[in-house]
């Protein structure tokens, strides 16, 4: 007779069985019907698709707050100078009645001085730490106080030889005409190099034509050659050393830009990109000038006829005009910032279900499932008791 034993299916079922109640279990305690890829391998690798969408709607999500924030700070900043542009024409307005005295003259355009301070400050407006209008240089105010003369802070410069970093850019904000010009060193460029291409600007008209540039005293020295015109001037070429403003070359009331006009974008879904700035060249000195308007103002209520303070405050409402309609572009990019937030919040909220779906499991259908696997795993035991205690003389008996 032949004798056949029913141990390796019987530990084999044993084995299943554990697997079934310790899976039943683990969908329990995590709430999950896919824990490792094996549980379902195509429900696994659509969960890696899915959670890749997340991730970017995630990224796409802070990108859109921190926009809308730095965007709303950049509004509030162009509105509050708004208001104090208002204010000045109201100054101005009734500088040129002729009803005020010369003394008087002074006392507004004193007023209008503190104004110009104030729309220098919200021009310089910061968010996170960063320069929020001097296009993508965010580390340094992009209005300065202009003057007449600066110099390099180098003293030991050969005058037209030395070598300039590649790369390296020199900035001159011109406070007359609100311009901005920059040099970009190439390489093997020199200093001389640098003073030529300053004094062809200025003959060109891309700058002031009073600017001139030389380094025949070993520093590289750039004016105006006008007490009443002002410059700023910036470097990042450690050749030159910083540029420093000469002391008693200040101009009252003229600030320059010294920032760039690059508009910098940033990704806030699969297909759309905003841009993230809007460079203070274009808003404050740019067309209208902002801020020279202003201090031409100063000057008129200063010195002036009721004519030329006339003129410098219907210019002033020129620039404000122009700027608040500034505004509407960064309105509707603030608005359409608000729309996408509200679409990525219900984007995220369908690939959470889509997930849930993919590999989650209802907590009554997890108890269920242990219910059943619980059951099994007794009824495989009691039938493995029965089985394994028996011998060989079991089966001849």
């Amino acid at each position: 007779m032949r004798v056949t034993t029913m141990l390796p299916d019987m530990q084999y079922d044993m084995q299943q069985s554990q697997q079934n109640l310790a899976t039943a279990l683990q969908q329990v305690s995590t709430g999950l019907r896919v824990n490792q890829p094996s549980d379902d391998p195509s429900a696994s690798a659509n969960m890696v698709k899915s959670q890749a969408e997340s991730a970017n709607v995630d990224q796409y999500t802070k990108n859109v707050s921190t926009l809308v924030s730095q965007m709303q700070t950049a509004d509030s900043a162009i509105s509050s100078v708004v208001t104090e542009l208002n204010s000045a024409i109201t100054d101005g307005t009734a500088g040129a009645s002729g009803t005020d005295t010369a003394a008087q003259r002074q006392g507004i355009a004193t007023q209008v001085a503190g104004i110009l301070t104030t729309v220098v400050a919200q021009a310089n407006s910061t968010y996170s730490g960063s320069y929020i209008f001097g296009g993508s240089e965010t580390s340094s105010p992009p209005f300065v106080a202009a003057s007449t003369t600066y110099t390099s802070a180098s003293t030991t410069l050969v005058p037209t030889t030395t070598t300039l970093t590649p790369g390296s850019v020199t900035t001159i904000g011109d406070a007359t005409t609100g311009q901005t010009w920059s040099y970009t060193a190439g390489a093997s460029n020199t200093v001389g190099d640098l003073v030529t291409a300053i004094n062809a600007a200025a003959s060109s008209g891309k700058i002031s034509s009073n600017i001139t540039a030389s380094a025949s005293t070993g520093q590289l020295s750039i004016t105006t050659g006008s007490s009443t015109e002002g410059i700023a001037v910036t470097s990042n070429d450690a050749a030159l050393g910083s540029m420093s403003a000469t002391a008693g070359t200040s101009v009252a009331n003229a600030y320059a830009y010294v920032g760039n006009s690059d508009v910098n974008s940033v990704q806030v879904g699969d297909s759309m990109t905003v841009a993230t700035n809007v460079p203070g060249s274009t808003l404050f000195t740019s067309g209208t000038n902002v801020i020279g308007s202003l201090s031409k103002l100063i000057t008129a209520l200063q010195s002036g006829t009721t004519s030329d303070i006339s003129t410098a405050t219907t210019a002033v409402s020129t620039a404000s005009s122009n700027l608040d309609e500034q505004r509407i572009p960064l309105d509707n990019t603030i608005t359409q910032l608000d729309s996408q937030e509200s679409y990525l919040s219900q984007e995220t909220i369908t690939l959470t279900s889509q997930q849930t779906a993919l590999v989650g499991i209802s907590t009554a259908t997890a108890a269920t499932n242990l219910s059943q696997a619980e059951l099994d795993n007794e009824a495989v035991l009691a039938a493995a008791a029965k089985v394994m205690p028996q011998t060989l003389l079991d089966y001849l008996k």
